[in-house]
């Protein structure tokens, strides 16, 4: 649990740090053939958040959140980092629709209760194991009982980025990341499987679907909230 921690202060350093490249990294530089590539995906978020009022967690530069506010009724949009966050305000969002607030995704302090949405996109593979329970009681206290919640995050890739240099004592696979400017992290870089993200639901959500597209290395679950947070 201490490392846990120390990798999560670890990795809240480096997307601080990487903001300014971010975009670039993840081909959301206006892209166009990267945004036929996720249609698919996109097509999924939308109409499972259609019409929700939707709390996003580490929304990072805010390239989903553009994506959410075509269809949902509101979006509060959540990171720890300020410098990401007002790069995600930067970008173009409907009037009236997308707000911001500084939040830690652990623990969400600040943050209203009552939506009936949430989405993360390449969050749930840099949570630790030991973290991520705790992590899903607290999303989920936010959220009304039936609220729709989706998860988007990246299966297995031979890219240096996503290959684990070593595995700490909780199982987490760790990788290693170079910035531009020569700063070296450690980041913690899980690859659950379809039962692993299918077995967190149990006793907190229902309805669950699994989906994955292999040639886009992404994999995404849709669920509805079933119950109040644990104790």
């Amino acid at each position: 649990m201490v490392e846990a921690r120390k990798l999560v202060g670890g990795m809240r350093e480096y997307y601080a740090a990487r903001a300014p490249w971010h975009d670039c990294y993840m081909g959301y530089t206006g892209n166009t053939a990267m945004e036929e590539l996720l249609a698919p995906i996109v097509a999924v978020v939308e109409e499972f958040l259609s019409g929700r009022d939707v709390l996003e967690v580490a929304c990072g530069t805010g390239n989903w959140t553009e994506v959410l506010a075509r269809r949902a009724a509101s979006v509060l949009a959540t990171d720890v980092n300020e410098s990401t966050l007002r790069r995600a305000e930067a970008k173009d969002h409907p009037a009236g629709v997308v707000s911001f607030q500084v939040a830690d995704a652990y623990t969400l302090e600040g943050v209203r209760g009552g939506f009936t949405g949430a989405f993360a996109a390449d969050w749930w593979s840099h949570v630790p194991r030991s973290l991520l329970p705790a992590f899903l009681d607290t999303l989920h206290g936010r959220l009304q009982r039936g609220a729709g919640v989706v998860f988007l995050d990246m299966l297995p890739s031979d890219h240096p980025d996503l290959t684990p240099y070593r595995q700490d004592d909780e199982g987490n696979a760790i990788c290693r990341r170079t910035l531009p400017d020569g700063r070296v992290f450690d980041v913690v870089k899980n690859f659950p499987s379809r039962s692993d993200v299918l077995d967190s639901m149990t006793g907190r959500g229902e309805g669950a679907e699994y989906h994955e597209w292999r040639e886009l290395r992404r994999w995404l679950v849709t669920y509805t909230v079933s119950n109040t947070p644990r104790s």
